[in-house]
């Protein structure tokens, strides 16, 4: 894991809600969308949804997946691989974790279960 961006304590984050880290803030090329899970964790997908250009960060929080609030694609947390139509494309995944209860974005590394 080469970058880390503290995005400050985990609490300023509700459990179903999602907001969205810039580009500027995350140094990665495009705006990430940071998702508080239903199941307690801490998820971070591109923030552009593949079918069409809609911030996912707009979007609801269904159980593990993020749902496009345009089209309703509704992309798995810790994959990116798009559940349902429109989309057929994923969308990259980025690693977050909890270190003394701040979030730490890790973006460009994968969440482990989203393959490479």
């Amino acid at each position: 894991m080469s970058v880390r961006v503290d995005l400050g304590p985990a609490g300023q984050l509700p459990e179903g809600e999602v907001m969205q880290v810039s580009a500027d803030t995350s140094g990665h090329s495009g705006d990430i969308a940071l998702v508080h899970a239903e199941d307690g964790g801490f998820y971070a997908l591109d923030d552009e949804c593949s079918h069409e250009a809609v911030a996912l960060s707009g979007g609801f929080v269904e159980e593990d997946t993020l749902e496009c609030p345009k089209h309703a694609s509704a992309f798995c947390l810790k994959t990116g691989v798009p559940e349902t139509l429109p989309a057929i494309t994923p969308v990259k995944t980025h690693l977050v974790t909890v270190e003394e209860g701040n979030l730490i974005l890790h973006p460009g590394t994968p969440h482990p279960e989203a393959g490479s």
